[in-house]
């Protein structure tokens, strides 16, 4: 009986991901001394892993000191999202709908810092964005953002409308919804229609209309965006593209929910 042989790795790529692992899990940036202190490592020897993990563009330093992680981490988590099964699996029903609408389609799931675009469909018909694969949409005021924060716990999102909120007053811009008040409002209305929609919002004359896809826990498993004209895309549940879309969220769930 053969004895299962260890291969060979190398140790300095190992000890370099356990950097890397720590600026994931920590979910917000580290000054290198809280780095070293998590890693049990001296500041010195984390210092020359964090170099080489900003040259290689899987962290980066940010104007306080702190670290983050850079944008080749998150196009590694995105390549991997894209590739879950929920979403591989929906592609047929998801080509599908674009054929029968021809509007633009972001494709999203949830993560820890709000909503992240993982895929966008173009149209035929050209519509203009400001957004790409790889974004973090805000909760306040696109259609993505408020699908997730009307469909989802109100623990969860509300500190990252909070957030939303503060930056919009040291900004001094005006946004609907400017309170939580008006969020319950806009929730109460958004979950009876089964969509969220923004008009404008984010760029004038573009419409969007978001819906959730549920899986088997009733949590959302991923969200599907529509971007038109106003023509194209009226904010109207009457319209034949909006209920073609609600159809398709409505008929992806219960495949996913039953898988």
């Amino acid at each position: 009986m053969s004895e299962e042989k260890i291969q060979a790795g190398v140790q300095s790529l190992e000890v370099g991901l356990t950097v890397l692992d720590a600026l994931i899990a920590n979910r917000k940036p580290m000054m290198l001394k809280e780095l070293a202190e998590k890693l049990s490592m001296h500041p010195a020897k984390v210092h020359r892993y964090v170099v080489s993990l900003v040259r290689m563009n899987y962290a980066k330093q940010i104007d306080d000191g702190r670290y983050d992680l850079g944008d080749q981490a998150w196009r590694l988590g995105l390549s991997c999202i894209q590739r879950t099964d929920a979403i591989q699996a929906a592609q047929p029903m998801i080509n599908e709908l674009h054929r029968k609408i021809d509007c633009g389609l972001q494709i999203s799931k949830w993560t820890s810092q709000g909503p992240l675009i993982v895929q966008w469909i173009e149209p035929n018909q050209a519509v203009s964005v400001i957004t790409r694969v790889g974004s973090i949409m805000p909760l306040l005021n696109s259609a993505t953002g408020r699908a997730y924060a009307v469909f989802m716990a109100e623990d969860i999102v509300r500190p990252l409308l909070e957030q939303e909120w503060q930056q919009k007053q040291l900004q001094q811009q005006r946004v609907y919804p400017a309170n939580w008040t008006e969020f319950l409002q806009m929730k109460q209305s958004f979950i009876k229609q089964g969509a969220a929609t923004v008009s404008g919002d984010m760029l004038v004359g573009v419409n969007a209309i978001c819906v959730p896809i549920f899986n088997a826990q009733g949590e959302i498993e991923f969200c599907i965006a529509a971007l038109g004209s106003e023509a194209q895309l009226p904010i109207d549940l009457e319209n034949e593209r909006v209920k073609a879309l609600k159809e398709t969220a409505q008929a992806l769930t219960r495949y996913i929910a039953h898988r």
